[in-house]
């Protein structure tokens, strides 16, 4: 409709409104809004920044400035949210040099920086490997009496535990507590995953336990990201241990979650436990991978064991006749049978 500069009418608005109310996000956009403005806007301005969240989240960079745009040309929009969407827009997709373009333009029309823009900046920053400038956009953001929120908390700790900061990440998880603000599962992912990338999975662990004490579920995908923080650190006992507090917390453990567990047991040595839990994944009727086969053979045969290594791949070839092992492991496979044929004595 904005495209074809046909503009809704307060029923279109009221129907949109409805359905963002459905599911979830109209909560979520009108914070968005509250933190640029300051203040509630009307339902029209909250329904048309959705549409524009929702295509920058896409990338659809270029439809989303012109947008804009002709929403400004119509009123549809306040200065101050527009400049603010238009800096997202260039932040999610890296642009940097674009989104300062329109900050200092922004600036230049008389619109404040709000927490929302120092936020996507601090985003950028932290996602392109540049904590250090990241943490200078918050503390500018202080000084000027703008409030940090979740989102600006959690991508700050994410960029410190990633490059491996992690006294200054976990000081700003203590302060996004001390704030009241507790991170949504994807944002906690993040901080996970930089925290185990940095070698600390053990203060992983504390984390999440203290984000589910405030009553944070975590999902598959914080499990795994555990998993591989253990093996990192080579310790077996602790991917069991997490897989078995999946089990207790009734999370089906899909094929991603179990790949990643038996090749972190594989990585760690441990081929007997990795055998256990195949069995367990075809138990619960997750039907194993080529590409996990071709693990646990290529395991076997550098562990000198060629009898599982070709009952591994006797059973991935007789279970299901689209499963086919790579040339690498068939070779490794081959080469290990001719090593123990020529190392066996003649027959007298």
């Amino acid at each position: 409709m904005t495209q074809k500069r046909v503009y809704a009418d307060q029923s279109a608005v009221g129907l949109v409104v409805g359905i963002l109310s459905r599911e979830g996000k109209l909560v979520r956009t009108a914070a968005v809004v509250e933190r640029i403005h300051g203040k509630k806007c009307a339902p029209g301005i909250v329904a048309h920044v959705a549409l524009t969240l929702r295509m920058i989240e896409e990338e659809r960079v270029e439809q989303v400035i012109l947008l804009l745009k002709r929403m400004l040309q119509r009123n549809i929009l306040l200065d101050n949210i527009a400049y603010s969407l238009i800096v997202h827009a260039y932040c999610r997709i890296g642009d940097l040099k674009s989104a300062f373009e329109q900050r200092d333009d922004m600036v230049c029309r008389g619109c404040r920086l709000n927490a929302f823009v120092y936020t996507c900046l601090i985003r950028a920053h932290c996602c392109e490997g540049s904590t250090d400038k990241a943490v200078k956009f918050h503390q500018e953001m202080v000084s000027m009496g703008l409030r940090p929120y979740d989102a600006t908390y959690s991508h700050l700790i994410a960029g410190c535990f990633r490059e491996g900061m992690v006294q200054e990440g976990l000081a700003y998880f203590d302060n996004m507590l001390h704030e009241g603000f507790v991170p949504d599962i994807s944002r906690c992912n993040e901080m996970l995953d930089g925290l185990c990338n940095a070698g600390e999975v053990c203060k992983a662990n504390g984390l999440l336990t203290a984000i589910m004490d405030k009553g944070l579920v975590p999902d598959q995908d914080t499990y795994r990201i555990l998993i591989s923080g253990y093996v990192k650190a080579g310790d077996s006992e602790g991917i069991v241990k997490i897989y078995h507090e999946m089990e207790h917390r009734r999370l089906n453990p899909g094929v991603d979650v179990f790949t990643t567990l038996i090749r972190s047991l594989c990585q760690c040595g441990n081929l007997k436990e990795a055998d256990k839990y195949l069995a367990v994944m075809k138990k619960k009727a997750v039907a194993p991978t080529s590409d996990l086969y071709d693990l646990l053979i290529s395991s076997y045969c550098e562990k000198g064991n060629s009898k599982r290594a070709l009952w591994l791949y006797d059973m991935m070839i007789t279970e299901n006749e689209k499963l086919v092992p790579s040339a690498d492991s068939f070779m490794m496979l081959v080469r290990r049978v001719i090593k123990v044929k020529n190392s066996c004595p003649p027959d007298s």
